[in-house]
């Protein structure tokens, strides 16, 4: 079977948001047979498109592509003055919307979902777009149920992702759709990627916040001692200060209290375990959790998931 993959760039766009998808969808074929995607890069006039790396990307025109053909058509981010561009260019959006309704599935990386949405293709739905700006597209955007942290949302045929990175999760995904979660775990594998990430997923990373503040010492010390207690005392008493005043400090300077933080490098450390094929008990073992019971009920709470469920998502079986 062969899927037409358009991607439609705007000037300034970000290489990764067009390449990252654009190669998990050109390492489909040798795991995969029997489904053929054919990637084509698009703008409004062809040519040369300058992207915000100061590097170029050789594009057809719209014209040139007749929407009914297109299986997936996807829209990438660009820097404010390029989007801007796009969003006043009428012929575009005339195209992008008479697409829309044909394609079999329409998406976006960072912030397209800005354009989809200036073009009411995200009105009623669920979306998002990258961190920074989440909040901007909710008020500008407010008919649109804005997630501001996952990495990417699929509502029915249209998905969204948080840009950069999250193009190639939300690609991978859209692979195992179509094809099986083995060959997007094959994918990902040659891609060289650590561990898929699924779209509940949040963006923003305060483990790497935690780890350049005035706490870093400190959060060093939490990720090699996962198998002691590390109860708000310890914590404080290592940090020097009293536990009311550390409690607070440490919320404001890392964006997690405290408590809630080591629970966040208690799962990864699980997580990462079961990304390994370990079991639930070896997990928790992993990440310092009393019983794989205390585990399974952080792993629902803040993934909306099972140990077990997560697992099979990750290793690509």
């Amino acid at each position: 079977m062969r899927r037409l993959v358009v991607i439609l760039v705007f000037d300034r766009a970000h290489m990764l948001d067009v390449a990252g998808p654009g190669d998990v969808f050109a390492f489909v074929e040798p795991f995969d047979a029997g489904t053929r995607y054919e990637v084509c890069c698009v703008s409004a006039r062809g040519g040369p498109v300058a992207l915000s790396n100061g590097m170029s990307l050789m594009t057809r025109a719209i014209g040139e592509i007749r929407p009914a053909r297109i299986d997936t058509l996807m829209v990438t981010g660009a820097e404010k003055d390029g989007l801007f561009r796009a969003l006043a260019d009428e012929a575009l959006g005339a195209w992008v919307r008479k697409a829309a309704g044909t394609v079999r599935r329409l998406a976006s990386v960072c912030i397209g979902s800005f354009a989809l949405a200036h073009w009411g293709l995200l009105d009623g739905r669920r979306a998002t777009c990258h961190w920074s700006v989440v909040d901007l597209m909710q008020r500008r955007f407010p008919a649109v149920a804005v997630d501001r942290t996952a990495l990417f949302v699929q509502d029915g045929s249209i998905w969204t992702s948080g840009g950069v990175t999250t193009g190639i999760d939300m690609s991978l995904a859209m692979v195992e759709a179509d094809c099986s979660r083995l060959v997007a775990g094959r994918v990902a594998g040659a891609l060289l990627m650590s561990a898929r990430r699924i779209g509940n997923q949040s963006q923003y990373s305060v483990q790497l916040r935690a780890q350049t503040g005035r706490y870093a010492q400190l959060v060093d010390w939490i990720g090699a001692n996962l198998d002691q207690p590390l109860d708000i005392a310890t914590l404080a008493a290592r940090a020097g200060e009293s536990e009311r005043s550390f409690c607070r400090r440490f919320a404001a300077e890392v964006g997690e209290p405290p408590g809630r933080y080591v629970e966040t490098v208690r799962l990864g450390a699980a997580r990462r375990a079961l990304e390994g094929g370990a079991a639930a008990k070896v997990a928790a073992r992993a990440g310092g959790f009393t019983s794989d019971e205390q585990l399974a009920r952080a792993f629902r709470r803040r993934l909306d998931l099972s140990p077990s469920e997560y697992r099979r998502q990750h290793r690509g079986t």
